[in-house]
């Protein structure tokens, strides 16, 4: 059947679509949130191909894919009114089984390659929690193939470390990138190379850990957890939490290609309040697979902080679409290279 006159295939988002990504909150059942720097982090976004439902000059509907060689990353699936806002399974199969079916052959003309090199699969992260989201990815064929653990790391202050500092020596950030290109799969090359980076240095100068940061605005409509509504009604008014979460307007770090010498949970700590301090915030959302060996050897060693404390630690699905079901590429043996910008 493939897509309707109704939709528009567009490289660049349209006014009309910013405005819709910009309102829309995402989350159903857990953590409720609104990103804030959706109008200029659109325009980060990689070989991006957006396909919206329009009408009346309004968007309706979105998605979103970037194009990634073999893969395409999946994002902004977002529909407008009661569409974007119901919980009802049923209710979404029925009022969006055309929707869905249209989207099902656009997916089936990417691997025909009639809109470019037809790549091996699709992948796009969701929250198992979101029945829409789940319902909706097993509804196209996605199977879930790795998880991501939501890590905070939280200081009500954080201290300067002097040792840690920003790094803008390429040929250092391009030898560190390599070792987490040759022990990650799905390497985001475009993303991975956008700074800002920090290092940890020790008395010697010599490098000892390593990442990147994304800082990121949210508004938290409710946090994550059975208590999560009640908690973010008190934190405004709760000493200590109240400096690290600010509901109505949240700024926070996102680490990725996270390096950090012989996994010393020790090192791992200081690297992230160093950046803390530094940026002058005071959380971090690291979003990690859970094969992830750095995390695995440092998760039970390091304090992560109060909100690790009060709230629960989200697991986020990476599913995928392949065109051969029976073919297994890099993500079966090697941890997913999660972007920062890819989370928010």
């Amino acid at each position: 059947m493939g897509l309707s006159s109704r939709f528009t295939i567009r490289k660049e988002a349209s006014s009309a679509l910013l405005d819709l990504l910009s309102k829309t909150t995402l989350g159903t059942n857990g953590a409720c949130y609104r990103h804030l720097d959706t109008r200029t982090r659109i325009l980060e976004a990689d070989n991006p191909l957006f396909v919206s439902l329009e009408r009346d000059g309004k968007v309706q509907g979105n998605v979103t894919f970037c194009n990634r060689g073999k893969r395409w990353y999946v994002r902004y699936f977002a529909f407008s009114g009661q569409k974007q806002a119901s919980k009802n399974v049923n209710r979404v199969a029925k009022s969006n089984s055309i929707l869905k079916q249209q989207i099902a052959d656009f997916y089936d003309e990417v691997f025909d390659g009639q809109h470019g090199e037809a790549p091996e699969s699709f992948y796009a992260f969701i929250d198992p929690k979101n029945e829409r989201s789940k319902w909706m990815s097993e509804q196209f064929g996605f199977t879930t193939e790795a998880q991501l653990i939501t890590q905070s790391f939280s200081r009500k202050k954080p201290r300067l470390n002097q040792q840690v500092r920003l790094i803008e020596d390429q040929s250092v950030i391009e030898a560190q990138l390599e070792k987490i290109k040759k022990t990650h799969s799905y390497y985001i090359e475009e993303h991975a190379k956008r700074g800002p980076f920090y290092g940890l240095f020790n008395e010697a100068n010599e490098l000892i850990a390593f990442t990147k940061i994304t800082r990121v605005n949210w508004v938290i409509q409710r946090l994550p957890g059975y208590l999560g509504g009640l908690f973010t009604k008190l934190l405004p008014y709760t000493p200590g939490i109240c400096r690290i979460i600010k509901p109505e307007q949240h700024q926070f770090l996102v680490p990725e290609s996270v390096w950090v010498c012989d996994h010393d949970p020790k090192v791992l700590s200081a690297l992230f309040e160093g950046i803390l301090a530094a940026e002058n915030r005071n959380m971090i959302l690291w979003w990690i697979d859970r094969r992830e060996p750095l995390w695995r050897d440092t998760k039970s060693a390091v304090n992560w902080g109060l909100v690790h404390r009060m709230t629960s630690h989200p697991i986020v699905d990476v599913v995928v679409l392949r065109k051969n079901p029976l073919k297994q590429d890099e993500l079966r043996n090697k941890p997913i290279f999660v972007a920062g910008w890819d989370m928010v």
